[in-house]
């Protein structure tokens, strides 16, 4: 819609997942301008979502709490368990100089404190502070990391197998300079959408509920070898206060993650080329899931159908990443933590432009490139609404920890997807 005015014209553009607005009376030139860059975002969604006759459902950006207010810890808890993630802000003063390190492990026990009247108890108090610029940069060394590159959605933890963290909280120390917005998918209301569609999707759905696949991550598709799990994709179990709480989990093939669009660093494109060419590639993906039948499964049959099933829920869920990174992304600043609910949101990261020193290729990172890489500190946290913590203990935030994981942990034998 627009009204001309004496002084210029006032232009609110519509598309799906946007709205572009001018300031209130802009000179023309200026709301061409906005008119030009939101017609371009515009179409970036709009490719996403003309790319499939699904309802595509799932993609969200979280609300912000400053717990630095009146019970605002309460409210951020209170955001959590309704959406499934929020993002903290108020944690630290701009100015000052801070214990990024303390500060996340200090986190999960200021959440779950238990006087919320959520229900929520923390059963990993100690739990490791895990530096992600840190561990990306043991991924480097190990050929599955290049700097800046993207990240599809996925699980945390999903080499704990059945022992998985239940939150995930992030606290951004320094944000890439260009790029590297974080993604969320909504397990709750992607698979309410495949409940929604044809016969075919409501299929899809009860199979998901009721197929024991194998759930495992192998060194041979996955970062590590991880402990052996088995079961359905999606699972639902009664907290501890009483709450049905969906449990499903996914990870991806990190050989075939390189072959995407969101893989590639940032250089000269530009973060809207990069989805758009996203949106492009699920006309026909790969398979990108870590899922495979088991091995007791018998006949080739009854194999092929897992393998089709399998298949097409990759399929559901790649097309609601590439409407996330789209449309529905959001960046973390200095101080910002972003915590998740780990059994019911997949989490992704957009691609970046590394340190210059980076970019160029060669060894490991310069001073002056660390001095100037995107810096996160995570911790897995287990509490008592999950299914419990694992035998050994809350011991690792880093799946690339190999006093925790490794081959000793071992994965059972798999037919190949």
């Amino acid at each position: 819609g627009a009204m001309l005015g004496e002084q210029g014209l006032k232009l609110s553009l519509r598309v799906p997942g946007f709205e572009c607005a001018p300031p209130a009376m802009a000179p023309f030139r200026l709301v061409v301008a906005a008119l030009a860059a939101c017609s371009c975002i515009g179409s970036v969604a709009g490719r996403c979502w003309e790319s499939s006759s699904r309802s595509i459902k799932g993609p969200f950006v979280p609300h912000r709490q400053d717990v630095s207010v009146a019970d605002g810890w309460q409210e951020a808890l209170r955001l959590l368990m309704r959406d499934g993630a929020v993002v903290l802000t108020g944690l630290v003063d701009s100015a000052a100089e801070e214990d990024f390190r303390a500060l996340a492990g200090s986190l999960p026990a200021r959440l779950f404190d238990g006087t919320s009247g959520q229900g929520v108890r923390l059963l990993s108090p100690n739990a490791p502070v895990n530096g992600v610029h840190e561990e990306l940069r043991e991924a480097k060394r190990r050929g599955l990391y290049e700097p800046g590159s993207g990240l599809e959605p996925h699980t945390d933890g999903y080499v704990y197998g059945d022992d998985l963290p239940d939150f995930v909280f992030l606290l951004c120390e320094r944000a890439s300079a260009r790029g590297g917005a974080n993604v969320l998918l909504d397990g709750v209301a992607l698979l309410d959408a495949v409940e929604a569609g044809d016969p075919a999707d409501r299929g899809l759905a009860a199979w998901l509920n009721s197929t024991s696949v194998d759930l495992s991550e192998g060194g041979d598709t996955g970062i590590t070898v991880g402990r052996a799990a088995e079961g359905p994709i999606v699972q639902w179990h009664t907290t501890a206060s009483g709450r049905s709480r969906l449990k499903w989990r996914r990870q991806v093939n990190v050989g075939l993650t390189k072959q995407l669009a969101t893989w590639k660093p940032l250089a000269e494109e530009s973060a809207e080329d990069v989805a758009a060419r996203r949106c492009s590639e699920v006309a026909s993906p790969s398979y990108l899931s870590l899922w495979r039948p088991l091995p007791s499964t018998t006949g080739a049959g009854a194999t092929s159908e897992v393998e089709s099933k399998l298949r097409d829920f990759d399929a559901w869920i790649q097309q609601a990443s590439a409407v996330a990174f789209s449309e529905q992304s959001f960046s973390l600043s200095r101080g910002e933590a972003l915590v998740v609910d780990n059994y019911r949101v997949l989490h992704g990261r957009a691609p970046y432009a590394p340190p210059r020193d980076e970019q160029a290729g060669g060894g490991d990172a310069s001073a002056d490139a660390q001095n100037d890489e995107r810096r996160f500190w995570r911790v897995w946290s287990w509490t008592s609404e999950g299914t419990g913590v694992p035998p050994d203990g809350a011991l690792s935030s880093n799946p690339l920890n190999d006093e925790v994981f490794g081959d000793k942990q071992g994965a059972p034998s798999r037919t190949d997807l």
